[in-house]
C-alpha cells in the first residue's frame, strides 16, 4: 500500500492506472513523480517501453520515472483530467496535484501535454466526450482536429 493514498491497478483507459484510495481536494498534492533527471537533446525513443514514463521538465532536461518506486508512474492521460503534473524548480520535484475533487476509487489522470507531432503516434483511449482521439495537449486539440479534418482523402 502506498503512503500517498493511491494504488496502481487495471484501468479502463489503458493498462495500469493510478487510483485514489482516499479523497483529495482541489490543489492537494496527490503523489510525487519520482525519477532520475538526465540531459538529452532528443526525446527518448517511443519504441522503448520505458519511454512511456519520461517527462520533459524543460527543453533538454528529462525525468525518467520508469522505476517501480515512482508512485505516480501509472497515471494515465485523459482529455478531461482531474489532476495536473507540476514541476517545482525551487525544490526539483514533480507532483500530481488535484485540479478537481477526487474521491476514493477515482482514476487519477492528467494531460500528458504532447505536441501534435508526438500525439499523432499516440492514440487516446480516455473515452471522454471531448476526446481528441490522440494524446495531445489541451491547447493544441483544436489544431489537431483541423489537421485531421483537412488531411483526410477527398475522393
Amino acid at each position: 500500500m502506498s503512503p500517498y493514498g493511491v494504488e496502481s491497478k487495471t484501468s479502463p483507459i489503458e493498462g495500469l492506472g493510478l487510483f485514489a484510495t482516499q479523497s483529495f481536494s482541489v490543489g492537494q498534492k496527490i503523489a510525487p513523480y519520482l525519477g532520475h533527471t538526465t540531459e538529452r537533446i532528443d526525446p527518448p525513443s517511443s519504441s522503448a517501453k520505458s519511454a512511456t514514463y519520461w517527462l520533459e521538465i524543460k527543453p533538454g532536461l528529462w525525468l525518467d520515472g520508469s522505476f517501480a518506486e515512482n508512485p505516480a508512474r501509472h497515471a494515465n492521460h485523459s482529455c478531461a483530467p482531474n489532476a495536473e503534473l507540476i514541476y517545482d524548480n525551487t525544490v526539483n520535484e514533480a507532483w500530481l496535484i488535484a485540479s478537481q475533487a477526487i474521491t476514493a476509487n477515482d482514476e487519477i489522470t492528467f494531460d500528458y501535454g504532447f505536441s501534435i507531432a508526438e500525439g499523432l503516434f499516440h492514440p487516446c483511449c480516455c473515452r471522454q466526450t471531448n476526446c481528441a482521439g490522440h494524446i495531445v495537449a489541451a491547447p493544441l486539440r483544436p489544431a489537431l482536429r483541423r489537421h485531421l479534418r483537412f488531411s483526410r482523402s477527398r475522393d
